[in-house]
């Protein structure tokens, strides 16, 4: 059983965050939602629009360089979700997929961004899926990272630790975290950015938020998610999975195993990024959006081809082929194997 309640309980005893702590930028403000206000960063402009979601301990500081980058071009929103860096959950939060999800369409709603683009990475990925399949008409495309076929995310959190060992533990992991969110969050970059890539960049940011206040409620996030089974989603929009083959964490996870919800989608493998593909390179993610040969390709499948999407789709989970590429134009030769539903592993990374 989960212990959220420890999380909630705390944020009650502990007060609120600093408002002079967290507007750090001139776009970072609160927005009110039914899950308690939360850390935005809104661009402004009228300009197609991007939705970001904070994969924590990362937080809303770590998007300067995509703003920068994008902003001219796109209206670009991002999202510390209730639980993470400033935004703190009110006492009737779940931290079920539905309220996280139900908290996204608020935010497209409030904001009047819709249809959005999602580029949420790891674990949002499943909200995104699961508000793309549930309110379409909020959703026009998806960018995703770092998600396999949700059993095989479930062995990948067992295997670093996330809903297993002292942070799957209920009550032992709330408290735990409560003490040493910024030990695990410096361990947490060094093993899932590139060997030898230096962490001080990701780990900064991180470590001032938690230091001034912001919470890191991944325990009871994983406690309860834990909980989810055999979940289905159909996502009918185009959608590009981003994935960093240098990503330790995931070296045994089968990329192409998430296909299978997606009836017109391809995965993009970048051989030399991390667990953060989108922002590792801000650049890759700007060439990306902007590549409008590929999204019309996966617009035109959907539209005219549906059946024929849904059977290559399958036979790409089983031949690993057109949709799953390195950036370098090589098909991987790894994927040319059906997907193996793993129990999961018994050690830690």
């Amino acid at each position: 059983m989960a212990a959220k309640w420890v999380d909630l309980l705390r944020m009650r005893v502990g007060g609120s965050p600093s408002v002079e702590q967290a507007i750090t930028r001139p776009n970072i403000s609160f927005l009110q939602t039914p899950a308690g206000p939360i850390r935005i960063r809104d661009s402004g402009g009228q300009t197609p629009s991007v939705i970001f979601a904070c994969d924590g301990p990362n937080v809303l500081e770590h998007y300067d360089a995509v703003f920068e980058l994008l902003s001219p071009s796109h209206r670009l929103i991002c999202l510390e979700m209730p639980g993470f860096g400033f935004s703190w959950p009110s006492s009737s939060f779940d931290f079920s997929l539905q309220q996280y999800a139900a908290i996204v369409a608020h935010a497209i709603v409030t904001l009047r961004a819709g249809p959005v683009t999602l580029m949420f990475p790891c674990a949002w990925s499943y909200v995104a899926f699961l508000l793309a399949t549930n309110q379409p008409s909020l959703v026009d495309r998806l960018v995703v990272s770092q998600c396999p076929h949700w059993e095989e995310e479930q062995a990948w959190s067992s295997r670093v630790g996330i809903n297993s060992g002292l942070i799957g533990t209920p009550i032992i992991g709330q408290l735990f975290l409560a003490v040493a969110s910024q030990r695990v969050s410096d361990m947490w970059y060094n093993n899932a950015l590139p060997p030898g890539k230096p962490t001080n960049g990701f780990a900064d940011p991180a470590r001032k938020v938690l230091s001034g206040g912001g919470i890191f409620c991944l325990a009871s996030l994983a406690q309860i998610w834990a909980q989810a089974k055999n979940l289905s989603f159909k996502v009918t929009q185009p959608a590009v999975v981003m994935w960093g083959g240098s990503d330790r964490t995931h070296r045994r996870s089968n990329p192409n195993s998430v296909l299978e919800y997606l009836q017109s989608g391809k995965i993009l493998v970048f051989p030399e990024a991390g667990h953060f593909p989108e922002l590792e390179d801000p650049k890759r993610l700007k060439s990306l959006l902007e590549d409008e040969e590929l999204w019309n390709s996966l617009r035109f499948h959907h539209k005219g081809r549906a059946t024929e999407v849904e059977d290559r789709v399958a036979e790409d989970v089983k031949l690993g082929k057109s949709s799953t590429t390195n950036v370098d134009g090589n098909d991987r030769e790894d994927q040319g194997q059906p997907r193996e539903r793993r129990n999961p592993p018994d050690s830690h990374l």
